[in-house]
Parts: C-alpha cells; structure tokens; sequence
C-alpha cells in the first residue's frame, strides 16, 4: 500500500522526502499531551478553579499521573538518542554565529531564514533549554512530595518551599511561552516539519533562486 502511494505521488510530481522517525514522532506526541496535563493541573493546583467539579485530590493525582508518563516519554527520547547516536539537538558553534541572523529574519528584518538543517538554532536552543529544565523541575517536583524525607535536601537547596513553588511556577510559565511560540511558528512557517510529524514524510519544495543568506 506504501509502495503504491508513493508511485502515485510521483506520478504527480509530488516530491516526498523521508522526516520525523517513529520514536521521535511517539515522544512529541506523548510528551505534548502530557506536559499539557501537567501544566493545567499544576496551574489548578497552585489556583483552584472553583467551577470544576473536581477535588483537589483528584486534581493532584491527574498531575503526578500526567508527571510520571511525561518522564516516560522523556526518558524514551534519550535512550531513542544514545541508540541512534542522534546528535540533531546539539548546537554547533557555525550555527550559533547564525543566531543574530535567524533573529533579524523573525523580527522581519531579512527575506529569507540561514540555512540549516532539520532544526534550526532557535529551535534547539528551545529543545536544548527543555532538556536541562524538565528534569531540574522534576527534581524539584520530587523534592516537594517527599519535603522531611529522603528529598529533603532538595528544598534546602532551593531555599525552602515556598521558592521552590516559585521556580516550578516560573519554570511552567517558560514552557507556556516556549510552547506556544513553538505551535505559533509550526502553524505559519513550516507545515512541511508538522506534515512530517504527523505523518513521517515530509514534502519537499526546491528552494528558489539567488537566495540572500548574507
């Protein structure tokens, strides 16, 4: 069936390349669903919505159930990594000097993007922020649940509790914004990169010419 749509797709001079594997395509999904669970619940948690036919204890459990499949899919997507030596998240120091580049394209200051690859340096400066912070606020998360216990000296290190509810409450404020900057720029940018994610092909379109990346 692959096989005879992809004849019909070149008969129309469709051009399909090959995009997202599958496991990464598993973790953005899984990992999308489930950080916006956390995020709600947690936002709900911090200030109860008195609407919502809940209990804070229901409310509770969605979100350590929400925070335990979120680092399932986390720790997937690392293992996905080492296995096959994806290094497509890693800055190189050639695409940090394109930055102020990539910028001025966002804020209209330039026709056309530099060129990268699959991602380019904004994003895995994003994705590369999102490594180092969901781990730490689950660190602190886990610090929180078991404060007089074995964790505690994770609260003692923040500064006590109420600064560590301050940190996880910025820490979920940043991955709104990252977030939705993310959705913002898939959606009016690169539906290619989307259709890939969806659907593990991506369509091509050849370049056009005399490109300024100057």
């Amino acid at each position: 069936m692959r096989k005879t749509l992809q004849k019909e797709l070149t008969r129309a001079k469709i051009n399909l390349s090959k995009g997202f594997p599958l496991p990464v395509r598993i973790f953005h999904w899984g990992f999308a669903f489930t950080l916006t669970g956390i995020i709600l619940t947690g936002f709900i948690l911090h200030k109860p919505l008195p609407f919502l036919a809940l209990t804070y204890s229901k409310i509770f459990i969605y979100h350590v159930i929400f925070g335990w499949l979120a680092t399932a899919f986390f720790i997937f997507r690392l293992v996905d990594m080492l296995i096959r030596k994806d290094k497509t998240l890693l800055p190189s120091l050639g695409e940090l000097k394109n930055l102020p580049k990539l910028l001025a394209y966002y804020l209209f200051l330039r026709p056309y993007k530099p060129p990268s690859g699959q991602y380019n340096i904004g994003q895995k400066l994003i994705f590369i922020s999102w490594l180092i912070l969901f781990p730490f606020l689950v660190l602190l998360s886990l610090g929180s649940y078991f404060a007089g216990q074995h964790l505690d000296w994770v609260v003692k290190f923040i500064g006590g509790l109420q600064y560590l509810r301050m940190t996880k409450y910025l820490g979920a404020v940043y991955f709104v914004a990252t977030i939705l900057l993310h959705i913002y720029l898939s959606l009016t940018e690169d539906l290619a990169s989307l259709q890939s994610m969806v659907t593990g092909y991506e369509q091509k379109e050849k370049a056009p010419k005399n490109r300024d990346f100057l």
